[in-house]
């Protein structure tokens, strides 16, 4: 990706300003859409239509056909943008036409339609206001709902001064009647209109349309002949899958309970010479609809939502982010439509918070499929030695490891963390300072006694993470107090190695798997009751990703189940025991105001845990019950840190601006303290406020626990 791409769009103080405005808004709104109504329940029936359509995309085709051409259309089936094109222009010129009056429709950006057209002697205009905008820039849409985001009043301003000859002021309202006057003269001398289609009824050959601007009922009825663009995913079976769609597309794309205008449009049947030709797009749709691995990406409604919460969108807007289609799901698509060079670079943009997933109106499961299609794209050179040679050895990994302790020593500052790196590593940590790598790793302490499993109550295998094992023991030494406190007995396996989830994050597929093998035959091979981790990405490894990576090997299948179902984040666990007296009887009776300990803390939710393994209640009822906190909520809780794993190293400048959004909301709290579930999170939020100079401490909430019953034991003993 180019950097500076990067840079001048972080720079753009507009961009960023527009972008962050909608992004705090639309939650809001898109909540107020869904009042009374089960998001869950839709979206699910949704997914379930879709993904029904979609084994069967082949038939559900020629039933759409079938009953189009019934109701007096003419169904052209395309199978690449070329044909698509040719066909289209053949339809413009057999009614001896040079003029196309468009509205917006996203397939037309995809088989670049426009630019075909125009080589070709035909004039388009687009009449959607944001469309026709983005038309006169000759730029690309930077969102799938509102193409123009990216665009100030001043810019349309002068796009609009330069179209129509004469000065038009910055002002909304004058530029909004500038764009009326000017298009409603396309509207009327236009000799074919286009639109694309939101949905495609198999039963009986509709098409559904919804827009926002009047430009649609115009384009589709002014004309005597109506061209539609749509993709061959747009079929539904029938009227009531049709309208879940049209019941959550405007909801979910910008919070609107429902849209200006809603129509359906079937071919004509009175002989007044008018015309519907219905150009299916395929373009590679039937092949991914085949394909059981990538498919579900097909099931997507093009709402836009996955860029409407995607901190990285937030950022660079859909220019950076996206080829054609932009968002998550963007990512996905761009290799299956317009090849994988083109999205080689954008799928590394992805940083995997998963916040995408939480609000797709199809429930895909977009991030892991970018995180798949990884797999496919070229890697850099190094790379497979880095993870395949020596992540993969425990030993020589270990070993690299303990040799970084020495190597660091000239870059420690006072209390001993890295503030800068030497040559161009700096860029990495201009803004952070970084946690030295400790003298002793946890696994080195666990040999002189530490959980090695003596007490009684039900056995845990602890599964600590590189992170926290290396960089963090006290972490994990806490994780051991604090779980045998609560009665159980703790057990670190030596033999235990990375997730793997590093390895598969940068598409090095195989690497993961022998990771996941390694990792689940060591994990099984002690009977225990529950294996716990202190980091949320290695328990979504161990709980969801050891089994899809391993789903084709029959003697892992079940043995990866099995490790699922005993995988348990600290919290999550240690929540079983929260409540009066949990942490031994001499702590039972005693309240919050006879607590001289308590005090209040700000909590951030890890993206993989309460995304990735659905945790959110269980890390606050700890906090509360046993490491004996108050909480003060922080704006957007939830929201990614910047972090990333490696995505902080690939990407420092985008990184950086992430941070600063949590560290003004953590800051905006008064707490002295952030709560953590994720060490990875303590690095980056830690680093931050560091180096901002703030006096905020970052704690997992293992210490928050164990530091509680240090309390209790000093109280007592005095």
């Amino acid at each position: 990706m180019d950097k500076g791409l990067i840079q001048q769009k972080l720079d753009n103080t507009f961009l960023r300003r527009a972008l962050k405005n909608f992004a705090a808004a639309y939650p809001v709104a898109r909540a107020k859409a869904f009042e009374g109504m089960d998001f869950e329940e839709l979206r699910g029936r949704i997914a379930n239509f879709k993904g029904a359509g979609l084994e069967q995309l082949p038939a559900l085709v020629e039933r759409f056909t079938a009953s189009a051409e019934k109701a007096g259309a003419q169904v052209h089936l395309c199978t690449t943008p070329e044909v698509a094109n040719r066909t289209i222009l053949e339809i413009i010129r057999s009614k001896n036409a040079d003029f196309l009056v468009k509205s917006k429709a996203m397939t037309s950006e995809e088989i670049e339609l426009n630019h075909y057209l125009e080589k070709n002697g035909v004039s388009c205009l687009e009449t959607d206001l944001g469309e026709w905008i983005i038309q006169l820039a000759g730029e690309r849409p930077s969102h799938m709902v509102m193409p123009a985001i990216h665009k100030n009043k001043e810019e349309v301003a002068e796009l609009f001064s330069r179209e129509t000859g004469r000065e038009c002021p910055p002002d909304i309202p004058s530029l909004v009647q500038t764009a009326r006057e000017a298009l409603r003269s396309g509207f009327l001398a236009g000799q074919v209109g286009m639109s694309g289609a939101n949905v495609a009824m198999a039963d009986s050959g509709t098409l559904g349309i919804i827009t926002n601007e009047g430009n649609g009922r115009l384009v589709t009825t002014l004309p005597r002949t109506h061209i539609a663009l749509v993709g061959v995913e747009k079929i539904v079976p029938s009227l009531s899958d049709a309208l879940d769609i049209i019941e959550i597309l405007p909801k979910n794309a910008t919070g609107q309970k429902i849209t200006s205008y809603v129509s359906f449009i079937k071919g004509p049947t009175g002989g007044d010479g008018r015309e519907l030709h219905i150009v299916l797009l395929d373009n590679g749709r039937l092949q991914l609809a085949a394909d059981p691995a990538f498919r579900e990406a097909l099931k997507c409604v093009k709402c836009g939502a996955c860029a409407n919460v995607c901190p990285i969108y937030e950022l660079v807007g859909g220019h950076v982010f996206g080829h054609i289609y932009v968002g998550g799901i963007g990512l996905v698509l761009t290799p299956f439509f317009h090849g994988f060079d083109k999205a080689e670079e954008i799928l590394k943009l992805c940083i995997g918070c998963r916040k995408c997933n939480e609000v797709c109106a199809a429930r895909i499961d977009i991030e892991g499929l970018i995180v798949d299609l990884r797999d496919k794209i070229r890697k850099p050179f190094g790379q497979k030695f880095l993870f395949g040679t020596l992540m993969k050895n425990r030993k020589l990994f270990h070993a690299a490891l303990r040799t970084a302790y020495l190597a660091q020593k000239p870059f420690q500052g006072a209390g001993g963390r890295i503030r800068h790196l030497p040559l161009v590593l700096n860029r990495e940590t201009a803004n952070r300072s970084l946690p030295p790598i400790a003298e002793k790793p946890f696994r080195d302490l666990v040999e002189t006694g530490t959980g090695k499993g003596t007490g009684t109550g039900e056995k845990v295998l602890f599964y600590s993470g590189c992170l926290a094992d290396f960089v963090y023991p006290e972490m994990c030494q806490d994780t051991v107090t604090s779980l045998e406190k609560l009665g159980y007995t703790v057990t670190f396996p030596q033999e235990q190695t990375c997730c793997g989830i590093p390895a598969r994050y940068s598409g090095e597929m195989e690497v993961a798997r022998d990771m996941a093998r390694i990792n689940t035959d060591v994990l099984l091979e002690e009977d225990a009751d529950y294996v716990v981790t202190i980091c949320p990405t290695c328990t979504m490894s161990l709980k969801h990703d050891f089994g899809k990576l391993l789903a084709d090997e029959p003697v892992y299948v079940e043995k990866a189940r099995r490790l699922a179902a005993k995988t348990f984040n600290f919290s999550e666990l240690a929540a079983r025991k929260a409540g009066a007296g949990s942490l031994g009887p001499e702590t039972r009776g005693r309240s919050k105001t006879q607590d001289a300990a308590r005090s209040t803390v700000t909590y951030h939710d890890a993206c993989h845990l309460k995304r990735g393994c659905g945790v959110h209640e269980e890390p606050r009822k700890v906090l509360r019950e046993l490491a004996g906190v108050e909480i003060a909520e922080m704006e957007e809780c939830d929201k990614c840190c910047g972090f990333g794993g490696s995505y902080s190293i690939k990407y420092p400048e985008i990184s950086q601006e992430v941070l600063k959004n949590k560290l003004e909301n953590i800051e905006a709290t008064g707490a002295h303290m952030v709560a953590v579930d994720c060490p990875g999170c303590k690095l980056q939020i830690e680093g931050g406020l560091e180096a901002a100079g703030s006096a905020v401490t970052v704690e997992h909430s293992a210490t928050l626990v164990a530091r509680r019953i240090a309390e209790v034991k000093v109280e007592l003993e005095t």
